[in-house]
């Protein structure tokens, strides 16, 4: 009782209300570019670090209520596999362990703890859900054989694996974690630094705009676009900028609470996103090596690998593995979007990511046409890398519209330092 009165009182502030900008850190005047006589009175907010104590604790949370479940995935799934246990009766036992109870229980755990501590802010929100994104794919990797060799060797680097919802990285010889190193925290460091620059300028921008910077006919979050709605430009750009938002927040989250874990748990941890919105050179190194590199992970051994081993199809296991996560992300968006009465359940991350199933389809079987070779080799690297995300952007907005009308990115507004300006008549 009293744990729960002191984890209510952590979360008593709802960081719904950013009343930032009647403290800010400092002021200062700026001219505004290409007009004469008038100048802005701009204030720099520093982020609100209450934010970043509830991020502490809700993964602290995490790992007491992961590391216990890893115990018994290993000990039902992995180490009976391990003894050869593989009869009818073991083999129903572990399908009814895996969907009938550890899938489950990840998958309502936030629902619980959102419920119990009333948490408001979305980007909180989504933190409790990387258990049940990551998760429930480790326990199907599991469950069909596909743990990787490093976490499997034996229970310690099991229950550090799976407790870590953002990825040990393991020594390839010794297959044991590796230990973080002063040189490894100043990368990841340098990066988060980079990180914040480029979403506090963007964010600080788009904001402004109700992060559309350039007028549409239809709001970001609307299914009636026309084809030339979709293929306009100032739609195009616009779900390019929300994008490279999306893109590099991830980054900057995903770091920020890695070295949570590199710090408590003393180990390295993987690089989750790497810059897909300007180094991709394919659909299939954009989703594959570069955005969110840990769920597509999951999605090749939990997913992929079984699918493929069942149908002996590349195609089905690809197509299997997309319709997969547009399940996930419909998933995260009821449960970041609960109690928001206008939110409405309309299958659009399943349209967005079974198009950019296709679009790897594609890549499969006409990737090898000489045109595309002629384009890898005379084309600047940035140039392939636009017309990629072109194959995406115009339906970008299925995926990104209701975050912005439902408020995902004014929680993340908060936690940022920000600049704000307003124009001043000069004399």
């Amino acid at each position: 009782m009293v744990f729960a009165d002191l984890l209510h009182r952590i979360f008593a502030n709802k960081l719904t209300n950013d009343d930032r900008i009647d403290d800010p850190l400092f002021t200062f005047d700026a001219p505004i570019p290409r007009v004469v006589g008038i100048s802005a009175s701009c204030s720099f907010l520093s982020p609100d670090f209450v934010f970043y104590g509830q991020l502490v604790v809700v993964i602290i949370l995490q790992i007491c209520f992961n590391a216990p479940l890893g115990y018994l995935v290993h000990k039902i799934l992995i180490e009976a596999r391990k003894k050869g246990m593989a009869g009818t009766t073991m083999h129903h036992m572990h399908f009814l362990f895996a969907y009938g109870f550890g899938i489950p229980i990840v998958i309502m755990e936030p629902l619980w703890m959102i419920r119990f501590l009333d948490v408001q802010n979305a980007g909180l929100r989504m933190v409790f859900l990387a258990t049940p994104i990551v998760n429930s794919l480790r326990i199907l990797e599991a469950l069909h054989g596909f743990t990787p060799i490093a976490a499997r060797k034996n229970l310690f680097n099991y229950i550090v694996y799976f407790s870590c919802i953002f990825g040990i990285s393991f020594d390839q010889i010794t297959l044991d974690p590796k230990g973080v190193s002063l040189g490894f925290l100043s990368r990841r460091l340098k990066t988060i630094v980079r990180d914040f620059i480029i979403v506090s300028f963007v964010i600080s921008i788009l904001k402004e705009h109700d992060y559309e910077y350039f007028d549409t006919a239809l709001p970001p979050d609307s299914l009636d676009h026309s084809i030339a709605d979709l293929f306009s430009w100032q739609h195009t750009a616009n779900n390019f900028f929300v994008a490279v938002l999306i893109s590099f927040s991830l980054s900057q989250s995903s770091i920020g609470v890695s070295l949570i874990y590199n710090l408590l748990y003393g180990y390295e941890t993987d690089e989750v996103v790497r810059n897909p919105m300007f180094k991709s050179t394919s659909p299939s190194e954009f989703w594959g090596r570069r955005w969110n590199t840990l769920v597509h992970k999951g999605l090749k051994n939990g997913v992929y690998k079984p699918t493929r081993r069942y149908t002996s199809s590349a195609t089905m296991a690809v197509f299997a593995a997309f319709v997969v996560s547009g399940i996930i992300h419909e998933y995260v968006n009821f449960v970041m979007f609960l109690d928001r009465g206008s939110y409405r359940f309309s299958w659009k991350q399943m349209m967005f990511f079974g198009w950019n199933g296709v679009l790897i389809a594609l890549e499969h079987c006409i990737g090898h046409w000489r045109i595309f070779g002629w384009m890898s080799r005379n084309l600047l690297p940035i140039a392939i890398t636009m017309l990629v995300l072109c194959a995406a952007l115009p339906l970008a907005h299925l995926f990104t519209g209701d975050w912005i009308r439902h408020g995902y990115f004014d929680a993340v507004y908060i936690a940022e330092p920000i600049i704000v300006c307003r124009r001043l008549d000069v004399a």
